[in-house]
């Protein structure tokens, strides 16, 4: 074999294990259990994985679980197949219920927003509780939400803020979690003693700023970095225009830039 060649193979070889492993997986875990005290065989979780796929992942612990119709107690997580493929070449979507939903670890994205769909049924109780621990979701998660379909009209819970929550009705069979990343949070220097506070967060119309050094501009920057508005510091914002997603700020000033991130209802 060429030694260059040799060489070059190497050093692909270890360039794509750093790109693959060095952003590590979030995986956070749930409890599904009905008022009479059944619980699922199977553990439930969901996050991100550098190693996970659009399609179910075996190796990463994601079971085929049983299909419609649900008897009994029933808990999964929900999502479409989209890349069957039918003999005559035309797509076809398939329906997957598993224990867990892991999705993949974007490369490049620092801000990142997926949706998990869970869906349950009480079996012969008369009540649901899904619970899991809040000190175990990371930092690079700025915001994790549990709502209903209707984007929190009925069910609307910051999973940060509590452990469990408790539901009896039987109407309501499907519930969705919101988690918006902040990926950038791993590279900051460790040096860095600038910091500033965006509240509330979420936010609806208006967002306030506090912060502990001298500011000459901001930036407003979707999640695939694209500029929104730059405008001259200002300690509020006018947000009421921008679509509810999540968002990076940027302040600028003479040492360099300082970001954050915040979420639009």
């Amino acid at each position: 074999m060429n030694k260059r060649f040799f060489c070059f193979t190497v050093i692909f070889l270890f360039l794509t294990f750093v790109s693959v492993f060095s952003r590590q997986p979030v995986e956070i875990n749930i409890n599904v259990q009905n008022d009479l005290g059944h619980k699922s065989p199977y553990n439930y979780s969901f996050g991100i994985s550098p190693l996970a796929t659009d399609v179910l992942d075996p190796d990463l612990g994601e079971l085929n679980l049983p299909p419609a119709p649900f008897v009994g107690f029933y808990t999964a997580f929900e999502f479409i197949d989209s890349t069957q493929v039918e003999a005559d070449g035309s797509k076809y979507y398939d329906r997957i219920w598993t224990n867990k939903d892991l999705r993949h670890y974007p490369d490049t994205l620092d801000y990142y927003y997926v949706r998990h769909k869970m869906i349950y049924r009480f079996g012969n109780g008369k009540k649901i509780q899904i619970n899991w621990n809040k000190n175990s979701i990371p930092k690079i998660i700025d915001s994790i939400f549990i709502k209903d379909r209707l984007n929190g009209f009925v069910i609307n819970y910051n999973m940060k803020e509590t452990d469990s929550f408790e539901w009896d009705n039987d109407e309501i069979r499907e519930l969705f979690i919101h988690v918006y990343y902040n990926l950038n949070t791993t590279s900051v220097r460790e040096d860095s003693k600038k910091s500033f506070t965006v509240y509330p967060n979420p936010a609806n119309d208006m967002l306030n700023i506090s912060n502990d050094f001298e500011c000459d501009r901001i930036e407003i920057v979707d999640m695939l970095g694209n500029s929104l508005f730059d405008i001259p510091y200002q300690n509020t914002i006018n947000i009421k225009h921008l679509s509810s997603g999540i968002y990076g700020i940027r302040i600028y000033n003479k040492s360099g830039i300082t970001t954050s991130t915040f979420v639009k209802n």
